[in-house]
Order: C-alpha cells, then structure tokens, then sequence
C-alpha cells in the first residue's frame, strides 16, 4: 500500500527560517515586489540576469548556456529568412532569455537548498496573510485600493468589483504566485495526521477566493481532481482521505446549489454560468481563440518555425485588432494570453510540439509521478499553459522546477 511518510520527525524539509533574515527577505521581495515601480515587462530579476549568469558560469554550469545559445541561431536563422522586426525581435529575445536564465539559477539554487523549500512556503503564507490584511484595510482608501486590487471587469455584462492583486499586474498574476503554496499546504494536510496545516491552508485559499482567479482556480481543482482519480484505489484507503472527499463533495454540492438557487445574480455565479455556455469573452480569449489567433499568425509567417520573438506584436497586430475590432488605446495591447498558443505563434509547430515533448519527456525521467505534491503541481502547471501565462513568465518556470526536482520526499509514494 502506498504509504506517504507523515511525521514530522521523518521529514528532512522542517528547517524553520526567521521571518526578517536577508534570505527570506529576499524571497519575499522576488514573490511580491519583483515589479515594484519598474515598466511593465520588467522586473528585478531581469535585471539581476548577469549576477546570474556569473553565479552559474562560477559553479561551472555552461553545457545549458551552450544548447540555448545553438537552438537560438537556428530559430534566429529561420525566422530572419521570413523576415522579422529587429527591433521588436531583440528586445522579446533579451527577455526570454532572461526568463531563461532565472530559471536555470534557480534550478541549481534549490537542487541544493530544497531543504529550505517548507521554511519559505511558510514565511510567504505568514507574509501574504499580512498583506491581505492590508490589502482589506486598503478597500477604504482610495489610492490604496487602486494599487492593490483590481477593478476591471471581468466580463462586459458584469459589473466591476474589486479582485485582490496586491503589487503584480492582475488577480491572474498573483494566484499563479500562490498556486505553489496552496498546493503544498493542501498535500501536507491531506497526508498529515493532524491539523496544523489546516490554518495556513485556509488563509492561502482566502487570499485566492479574493484574487477570483477561474484560470488558476479551475486549473488546481481539476489538477487535484486528476491526480485523486489515477490514485483512488489506493488513496480512499486511507481513512482521512476519505472522508474529507466526502465532506468537500458534499460542502462544494451544498454551497453551489445555494450560490445558483438563492444568489443568482452576483458576479462569480454569473461569470461561471458563461464560461459553461461559451459567452466569456476572457475564458475563451485565453484558450481557443488563442490558438486560433497564433495559427492565423502561422499562415503569415511560417508555419513550421513560427513568427519569432516578438513579431506577435508586428505580424499579429492587424490580425488581433481585426479580429477584436479593438478601437483606441486597445489597438497597442495586443498578445496571446496562453504560453502555449504563444509557443505556437512565436515558434511554430516544432516549437510546441518540442516544449510538450520536453515537459511529458522530464515527467518520466524525473520520476514525478513517484510524488503526490510534484504530480499535482505538474497536472495544474500543464494544464494552465493552455488557458493563460507567457512566454517570459518567470513564475510558470519556478513552478516547472518545483514540480522536476526531487524535492518534499515525505509525499513520495512508497
């Protein structure tokens, strides 16, 4: 019988960390000020990308370096023959290439301090949870609130109410931040034999009900849902696991028959009524549309290499505005919201079928479904680059190390 370990004694990740330490101040910083005053498109760590390189070429990691640099010239070679925007094409390879190396950094930084991994999801959930605080006090001041919600709404026909965000661009942003976290805390109650998750858990799900986020939210449920169903025969022997199923299928069933019967105007039983018939204009901006939109973009360019970095802005502005029929200040906002439709626009069929192959190839050869939190995280994060994300979110590629290190043993599966 698979049998997770539980106790606390048989965990190696229970390093506790001091909340105002440097490390963990930095930690804080990259999850909750990396875009602080700075344009949009930019953060802290895109700065910090030579600091990087130089910590990496220092602890002779160069062999990556060198496969980016070679598949790069390819792509590059192939897209300048069908004709590109230097500008705009240098300027989205800087970036990506940033994103790269964060993501290269922080592969090598947490294969050797995965320890600390438990001590830095506990300190962000302290953290978050006085934020949130203030946050609420801030709904009654007025700049206060503008800087950390969002007001924008969420469908034409609903009206605008405040969606928490805190220092990031969107609710969307902030809940994929946290998606790891709750994920974490989530496993850690469910194969604990006691409660002292619950609370974290609970205060991490409060801030995500209040970013409102149906992207990262219907991405975890139905990553869990997943992972609970390939595991069922072994996982409802366990008695907790049980009867939790049972009373949240019963609370979820409850509490939706009462929202739809009794409350059927307010704006999230609104907005779920049009997701299901097809009428969301967001929902299905981030997902079919997306790939529609990239694949019009293929029929321009080229359909094997794609477009390249940054012509989505170039080649796809008359296609997506058209489209849209976006008019004013609209007509300079166009992109892809889904990483995987952007994948496709950006570098063609061998490009998505190359990051698929890559991800479901690691899947097997890191051994993720040996884990119950790493096959959750990899479940939501692969479904999520379907329905939202970037190119250079740099965040989706935190959670693609999280879920390919062998990190958190004690939800190994025996």
């Amino acid at each position: 019988m698979e049998n997770p370990i539980n106790s606390a004694s048989q965990n190696p990740i229970s390093k506790p960390s001091a909340p105002f330490s440097p490390e963990i101040l930095l930690v804080i910083g990259l999850f909750f000020f990396n875009i602080f005053l700075l344009p949009a498109g930019l953060l802290y760590t895109t700065l910090l990308s030579p600091l990087f390189v130089v910590l990496l070429l220092k602890q002779h990691v160069w062999r990556p370096f060198l496969v980016y640099l070679l598949l790069s010239i390819v792509f590059t070679y192939q897209h300048f023959r069908t004709g590109v925007d230097t500008g705009a094409y240098l300027k989205s390879y800087i970036l990506f290439s940033s994103a790269f190396v964060f993501g290269l950094w922080v592969y090598h930084f947490l294969r050797k301090e995965h320890e600390r991994l438990s001590g830095y999801f506990r300190q962000i959930t302290l953290y978050n949870t006085f934020f949130v605080l203030l946050a609420i006090v801030g709904l009654f001041l007025p700049l206060s609130s503008e800087v950390l919600w969002y007001d924008v709404p969420i469908h034409p026909a609903i009206p605008a109410f405040p969606r928490l965000r805190l220092l990031v661009y969107e609710p969307s942003f902030y809940s994929l931040l946290l998606a790891p976290v709750v994920l974490y805390y989530f496993t850690a109650f469910v194969f604990s034999t006691d409660n002292k998750h619950l609370m974290a858990l609970v205060l991490l799900c409060f801030a995500l009900l209040l970013s409102l986020s149906f992207g990262v939210l219907g991405g975890m449920v139905m990553a869990i849902l997943v992972v609970f169903l390939l595991n069922a025969g072994s996982l409802l022997r366990r008695k907790r696991i049980f009867f939790a199923s049972l009373y949240l299928l019963g609370l979820a069933a409850l509490g939706g028959f009462i929202m739809w019967e009794f409350f059927p105007f307010n704006p999230v039983v609104d907005r779920v009524g049009k997701i299901f018939a097809g009428h969301d204009s967001s929902a299905n901006g981030r997902t079919w549309e997306a790939f529609m939109l990239a694949w019009k973009i293929l029929e321009h360019t080229d359909i094997y290499w794609g477009a390249g970095w940054g012509q989505i802005k170039i080649v796809g502005q008359p296609i997506i505005v058209e489209y849209y029929n976006y008019e004013g200040e609209w007509r300079d906002l166009v992109r892809i919201p889904n990483a995987s439709a952007e994948t496709l626009a950006s570098f063609g069929l061998l490009g998505l079928s190359g990051r698929l192959l890559a991800e479901i190839g690691l899947f097997f050869y890191t051994k993720v479904y040996n884990n119950y939190y790493r096959m959750i995280l990899f479940a939501f994060i692969f479904i999520y680059q379907f329905t939202g994300s970037y190119l250079t979110n740099i965040y989706e590629y935190l959670i693609w190390v999280l879920v390919f290190l062998p990190i958190f043993p004690q939800f190994n599966r025996q």
